[in-house]
């Protein structure tokens, strides 16, 4: 049991610094990513070390805040477009090995237990973590969620964590398998956040070092990775370090077990790491960056033009002269005091970086219809562009929702079945596996509506008879609002249909006929002499 334990623990650190060589890799990039779009936060992006307990005061070297704000606007628009907090924004469907009869009669639980799931994500602090671990991390490319019960049977708690604490690697298909957090904390905290369960474990000699030392940090591990040889379920092997002492150890199972989420916006095959906008277009930032400096050195060059004043010699201006100094000049010149420097007329269009801006604006997927004229943007331009724009959002957002939104809800699903909230969908004695479908499927579903609609239009006016005759209109509509997703309309029961149409037919019987006649005559003589 020994041996099994030491090999556990050294295939944990092994897996660990493999992911830390992979981040290694881009660490000059994350950081200049968080150089433009935060400069606050903490940027020393390896778990390797604690971070430093002072931050970089190098914010005033940026020109720019255009990163800022592009960033937030980012994150605002990828959370409307595939996780609106007022809408519910994934649904689980009829898997491939399931028949639509057999999904037909899992259909209301289905629906029933997916509100449920949505009330949980409501009820939780899923939306405050998620903007805070958006911003700006979605722009670089990779987030962290740290999902579990607050507590035993207490409610879902959700954690962003953020690139720092991060340590990822690709697995066999490509996906991210092997996923680390690690994470510097206060002795005092270390039992709270490993657990009543964990923290039984821990050696006592670990527990005395830290209680000697409770204001002093000490180095958490959590580690994931998946159990591939094991294929009756979703299994993952999970690790607890303390430092770098291996205290805990388990194996769980199901779809949703693993609490920590990483995923990423536009993933390639050959990095862990997303390319998200902030770093595909880091070039065009760091030019606006220096157009914006260049445009400021001008302004105040112009208005404190250097000068020199009489001397017995020249200073050495090998590294530049700088507005508002003085120089010494050897005498001869004729003149005490000189302007030694003309600079040259301003020419705004040298400075201006709007195109740059309209095109970074694009990248982030946030550039809206412009008004470009003396009249505003019509309405089918405005739609052309936004149906443009949400095309082009799906291409890298594919990764981004298989990764992120639909990992989210089907983690909730699991802590649902497991607290008994929710129970697990079943056909025929055997546990299914349905697929969660996103925002774009819906608006699939959407075009074959409209589609439907204009066909049913088309058969009622070339056709009357036999559409009357050949369609259900019951089933129809039926199947109709299901797709539509309406549960507000209520039909009738057949008993309720049945006499229904025996009160119209006997209404329409106890009219006589020559007054019926009589009455449509006198109408249509009315409508002549008019």
């Amino acid at each position: 049991m020994a041996d099994e334990k030491t090999a556990l623990e050294k295939e944990g650190l092994d897996r660990l610094a493999a992911a830390r060589r992979w981040k290694s890799l881009w660490d000059l990039d994350l950081r200049e990513a968080y150089f433009f779009a935060t400069p606050q936060r903490q940027r020393t992006i390896l778990s390797t070390s604690q971070p430093p307990t002072q931050r970089l005061l190098d914010a005033a070297e940026l020109n720019t805040d255009i990163a800022f704000e592009l960033c937030g606007d980012f994150a605002t628009e990828v959370i409307n477009t595939y996780m609106p907090e007022a809408t519910p924004w994934c649904e689980r469907g009829k898997g491939m090995f399931i028949s639509d009869e057999q999904f037909a009669e899992i259909a209301q639980q289905v629906r029933a237990d997916d509100k449920n799931i949505f009330s949980a994500m409501k009820a939780s602090n899923l939306y405050p973590e998620l903007s805070k671990a958006l911003d700006p991390d979605l722009a670089v490319g990779t987030v962290g969620l740290w999902i579990q019960p607050s507590r035993p049977g207490g409610p879902i708690e959700v954690l962003a964590v953020p690139i720092r604490e991060m340590e990822i690697n690709l697995g066999p298909n490509g996906e991210i398998d092997d996923r680390f957090v690690i994470r510097y904390t206060r002795n005092s905290y270390v039992q709270n956040l490993l657990g009543d369960e964990i923290w039984a474990k821990v050696p006592q000699k670990i527990k005395d070092t830290l209680k000697e030392k409770p204001t002093e940090r000490t180095e958490l591990r959590w580690g994931y990775w998946r159990l591939w040889d094991d294929h009756s379920d979703e299994c993952w092997q999970h690790v607890v370090y303390v430092a770098k002492d291996l205290v805990h150890d388990v194996e769980i199972k199901g779809e949703g077990c693993c609490p920590f989420i990483p995923f990423r916006w536009n993933p390639n095959p050959d990095w862990p790491w997303g390319h998200g906008p902030l770093l595909q277009y880091m070039p065009t930032l760091r030019q606006v960056d220096e157009l914006e400096l260049m445009r400021m050195e001008h302004g105040e060059m112009a208005i404190k033009p250097p000068i020199g004043y009489p001397d017995d010699s020249f200073a050495a201006i090998e590294q530049g002269l700088e507005p508002g100094m003085a120089y010494p000049m050897r005498q001869g010149s004729g003149k005490d005091v000189v302007p030694i420097y003309q600079p040259p007329p301003s020419n705004p269009a040298d400075y201006q970086y709007e195109e740059k801006e309209k095109r970074l604006r694009r990248g982030f997927f946030v550039d809206f219809p412009q008004q470009t004229g003396d009249t505003p943007p019509t309405l089918g331009q405005w739609l052309d562009e936004m149906a443009r724009a949400q095309r082009r959002i799906g291409r890298p957002g594919l990764a981004f929702w298989r990764e992120g939104p639909a990992k989210i809800f089907i983690r909730f699903k699991y802590l649902l079945e497991r607290s008994g909230a929710i129970h697990q969908i079943t056909v025929d004695g055997k546990a299914v596996a349905l697929m969660p479908m996103n925002p774009t499927q819906r608006a699939a579903e959407q075009q074959e509506i409209a589609m439907a609609v204009h066909g049913l239009q088309i058969a009622a006016q070339m056709w009357p008879e036999e559409y009357k005759l050949i369609v259900d209109g019951k089933a129809t509509m039926k199947s109709l609002f299901d797709k539509m997703r309406i549960e507000l309309i209520k039909f009738r029961d057949q008993k309720q249909v049945e006499g229904v149409l025996k009160q119209m037919t006997q209404l329409i019987g106890s009219t006589p006929p020559g007054a019926q006649r009589g009455g449509q005559l006198a109408a249509e003589q009315g409508m002549t002499n008019a």
